[in-house]
């Protein structure tokens, strides 16, 4: 299912959060049959900022994360389609370095960039999903399998962009969890940011110093009810 809205009656958003506030980012979708509307990945993190246009989340190595349990397939096999879910999750915690995550309200994506403690590396992810919705403990969307990766310097050069997984993709058109039209809806939206990242428009272009996570921010877990679609 590929949705422009995170399947969920529309309510009134809580008010945004404060910068170092604890919060959830979760996937959230319709997984038919048994599970219905359900939550299907979830990681923790610590707002750096929240107001009307942008957010910016940050997630530290050890921070709370789950993905689905079930059988594993794909071109890599790592996707779990939603009638081979057994309706649990594994425990997991972010590794590697601290990621941060900018949304801009209303688009169908956000940008990622990791940095290690002393410097941005040159890894960049476009993460094609529906716009986020705050929730009571964070902010949920919906994956969409396509995303857009960059390595390098947007600005200054080189600077390389590229697809990632269409071949899962397609693979989960093959096996009927995501229909032709909305496969295509997902490689327009995907062909809309890919230029952007090309043409380094924002937030590629962006002062992303501005965002850095504060340095005594540890590793966070995910809150109680982080399993609930309304927690």
């Amino acid at each position: 299912m590929v949705d422009d809205e995170v399947p969920l009656p529309r309510q009134d958003e809580p008010a945004p959060y404060r910068r170092g506030d604890p919060v959830a980012l979760r996937s959230v979708r319709d997984f038919g049959g048994r599970h219905g509307v359900a939550v299907g990945f979830a990681v923790a993190g610590t707002v750096v900022l929240d107001d009307a246009d942008l957010v910016v989340v940050a997630t530290r190595p050890g921070s709370g994360m789950r993905t689905r349990s079930g059988r594993r397939g794909g071109p890599r096999g790592r996707v779990v389609l939603p009638a081979d879910w057994d309706g649990t999750h594994d425990e997991r915690v972010w590794t590697g370095d601290t990621v941060v995550r900018v949304h801009r309200r209303g688009e169908r994506w956000s940008v990622w960039r990791w940095h290690d403690g002393r410097r941005w590396t040159d890894a960049w992810y476009g993460n094609l999903e529906s716009p986020w919705r705050r929730s009571r403990i964070g902010f949920d969307t919906q994956d969409w399998a396509l995303d857009v990766v960059g390595t390098g310097d947007p600005v200054e050069g080189p600077w390389s962009v590229r697809y990632k997984d269409q071949d899962e993709l397609e693979w989960m058109v093959e096996r009927g969890s995501v229909s032709a039209a909305q496969a295509a809806h997902v490689r327009q939206v995907g062909a809309r940011l890919m230029d952007r990242a090309a043409d380094a428009a924002w937030p590629f272009d962006a002062d992303w110093d501005a965002w850095l996570p504060d340095p005594g921010w540890t590793a966070v877990p995910l809150p109680e009810r982080w399993d609930r679609p309304r927690p």
